[in-house]
């Protein structure tokens, strides 16, 4: 729960605005969250290696067939 030093109050997360500001005073409370680089890193890696192996099971099933 988001504490605005401004109200002296606690406030629900449903409460806040879009981008995180009290309800009351209009406080920016919490900080809109970013997503980690190495979060970014891995899943474009992930998408690399699937592709990689897509084109691989294709060019096998050709093969075999």
């Amino acid at each position: 729960m988001p504490w605005c030093e401004s109200c002296s109050r606690f406030h629900d997360a449903e409460a806040l605005s879009d981008k995180g500001e009290c309800p009351t005073c209009g406080t920016v409370l919490v900080a809109p969250k970013k997503v980690p680089w190495h979060f970014r890193l891995i899943g474009a890696a992930t998408v690399v290696y699937l592709t990689y192996r897509l084109v691989q099971g294709i060019l096998w099933v050709v093969h075999h067939v």
